[in-house]
């Protein structure tokens, strides 16, 4: 008989979140890390390049965030068509929310493949590209400041 998760939605969608986000992390970590230490940058090399994804990302995440018009515009030459959208699309559009290669691999790591919920269920991409932008931006912080990398 298979496992029946029983946790509370919020914290399986958080713990979809923080998993999501240390990938990302470790993606660009990793990422920065072959191109750094490649030019001869070094650690200072992570820690800019950290810094600057992380940037993108977080312009990038806040723009994902940003709610759909409650209306379509449809320019004629005579007129101009407002039209409200019904609140039916609105629920058709979030669940059909499809999974990324890179979201698919992310369900694979150990917590979150226990504790997995529905692509329709979690968290929207935008709020975790936030969520992952502050994570590396905190990272290039924390290189900076705690363990002084090109002081």
């Amino acid at each position: 008989m298979s496992h029946v998760d029983r946790s509370p939605r919020r914290l399986r969608q958080a713990l979809d979140a923080v998993v999501y986000s240390v990938a990302v992390t470790g993606v660009v970590f990793a990422f920065g890390s072959v191109v750094s230490f490649a030019v001869g940058a070094g650690l200072v090399g992570v820690k800019y390049t950290l810094f600057l994804v992380g940037l993108l990302l977080f312009g990038y995440g806040t723009l994902q965030l940003r709610p759909k018009r409650p209306w379509d515009v449809t320019k004629t030459d005579d007129e101009v068509e407002i039209m409200r959208r019904d609140g039916e699309d609105s629920k058709q559009s979030i669940g059909s929310r499809e999974e990324t290669a890179f979201q698919s691999t992310v369900q694979r790591i150990p917590p979150l493949s226990h504790y997995s919920i529905p692509p329709e269920e979690r968290l929207s991409p935008g709020v975790k590209l936030f969520i992952s932008s502050l994570a590396v931006l905190g990272t290039s912080f924390a290189m900076e400041a705690v363990f002084g990398v090109g002081v």
